[in-house]
């Protein structure tokens, strides 16, 4: 049986969707990733009527393309649903009332034509640009104001920022420019005959899609998705926001490895080089097949300055590795665990044995998330990017081993070793997992060991 989810907020509440389409799965105004982490199959229908954009990030274009790839029927109308619909019609999805076709047709051409503010309850504080455009054409059609005064009245809400969009803004501007009267015609004649345009596109998207349409639209041939469009982009938004195993998605179990589990940086080192050596493994190993990909590439440490080696290599290391281990070393340190990377996986199948399946990671990561809106219900104030960077980075160098020494270079070789740019990234995608793992962090205590005892130092002697 198929789905209905029905994205709305401001312009048509949940109630009222319920009314229309009884068993449709209503969400708030339609933010970048939500779509992503909603359950569709093929035959699924999402409608789209409001979303975000200035508060939050607006959803993309290829989150969209994305579900009709996989099947799923999206129809826009009214407010942002609107607006995704006209880029989109080409591309297959559907499109439904008079906002729509203005916006396909080139009459509007603005984010903000339709764009309202409102509470965080969803009462809109403003007035939509294309309900007040309405109301004059209605008006002037019923030979209450010229097209003249509609449009000097138009233009003078135009001109208007869309948080402070108002008939009692625009009835202030017209006194201003001369236009009083007019506006008094309009304003009294629109309370008369009380008209939303938005309100109206939505309720007729909801009935077609209760009656089994809309169709799709006319000329949407679907060869893009023989087309190369999943860009990294795409796959890096799936892996972020698409819900896996325990609803965990899978970027986040990746990372939470990343940062705490011990066997990580072996694991990641092996992928590393494999892609280095290609197939060309040879009896010897990986390592070995590495080097001599890097050598037929022409990569040598003799080649680099020791400023160079020194951004990647740890003091002790610079002073006492191999130039081959220290030139496996900057290779490995030298990717990076992101969606720029062609050896970063965006899926449980991708990652292969990147991923310890064995550890009870998703429950930790669920556990961690728990422990964070916990804090964040008992006072707003206490959210994770307020954390202390500090602390953080003293609870990883515990979680890691590092001594009380460790300075900078060996913080980033440890950070690099697992995947990250640096350390700071280390730290700033540990703020998801710090309150919730910083319980059982392993009594090891960071500003007591000395540089004799300096793992660093004691992985370059062997």
């Amino acid at each position: 049986m198929s789905t209905v989810h029905v994205f709305s907020g401001p312009t048509l509440p949940a109630a009222r969707v319920g009314e229309l389409l009884p068993g449709a799965v209503w969400h708030p105004p339609l933010a970048h990733g939500d779509l992503l982490r909603l359950d569709t199959a093929p035959g699924d229908t999402v409608v789209i009527i409001d979303g975000v954009w200035h508060q939050r990030a607006p959803v993309r274009h290829k989150e969209i393309l994305l579900l009709l790839a996989e099947g799923v029927r999206v129809v826009g109308a009214a407010s942002m649903g609107a607006l995704r619909a006209a880029e989109l019609a080409p591309y297959g999805m559907t499109g439904v009332g008079r906002v729509f076709e203005d916006l396909a047709a080139g009459v509007l051409d603005a984010d903000d034509d339709v764009s309202v503010l409102h509470t965080p309850e969803g009462q809109p504080v403003s007035e939509a640009l294309v309900n007040i455009r309405a109301a004059l054409l209605r008006c002037a059609a019923a030979g209450q104001i010229s097209e003249t005064d509609a449009g000097t009245l138009e233009a003078l809400a135009r001109a208007l920022p869309y948080t402070r969009r108002t008939w009692a803004a625009l009835a202030h501007r017209a006194r201003e420019e001369g236009a009083g009267a007019a506006f008094a015609a309009v304003d009294g004649w629109r309370r008369r005959n009380p008209y939303d345009v938005k309100r109206e596109d939505a309720e007729r998207a909801l009935v077609l899609v209760g009656a089994g349409g809309p169709p799709e639209p006319e000329g949407a041939a679907r060869e893009w998705e023989r087309e190369p469009w999943r860009t990294s982009f795409v796959r890096y938004w799936t892996a972020a926001h698409r819900p896996g195993p325990g609803g965990v998605p899978f970027l986040a179990v990746l990372q939470h490895q990343q940062l705490y589990d011990a066997e990580f940086p072996a694991r990641w080192r092996t992928r590393v080089l494999s892609a280095v050596a290609g197939e060309d493994i040879g009896p010897d190993g990986v390592e070995a097949a590495a080097l001599r990909a890097t050598a037929a590439e022409g990569v040598d440490v003799s080649a680099l300055s020791r400023q160079q080696l020194g951004y990647w290599l740890a003091p002790v290391e610079l002073r006492a590795l191999p130039p081959g281990e220290a030139l496996l070393r900057i290779v490995v340190r030298s990717a990076r665990l992101d969606g720029a990377w062609s050896v970063w996986p965006s899926s449980r199948a991708e990652a292969g044995e990147l991923v310890d399946d064995a550890l009870p990671t998703a429950e930790d990561v669920a556990a961690a998330y728990a422990v964070n809106a916990a804090v964040e219900a008992a006072d707003h104030r206490h959210t994770i990017a307020r954390l202390s960077a500090d602390r953080i980075g003293g609870h990883l160098a515990a979680r890691w081993n590092l001594p009380a020494c460790a300075g900078r270079p060996v913080l980033d070789a440890a950070a690099r070793d697992r995947g990250f740019r640096d350390f700071g990234g280390a730290v700033e995608v540990a703020r998801a997992f710090y309150l919730g793992a910083r319980a059982d962090t392993p009594a090891v205590s960071v500003g007591t060991g000395s540089c004799a005892d300096c793992p660093a130092r004691a992985k370059a002697r062997t």
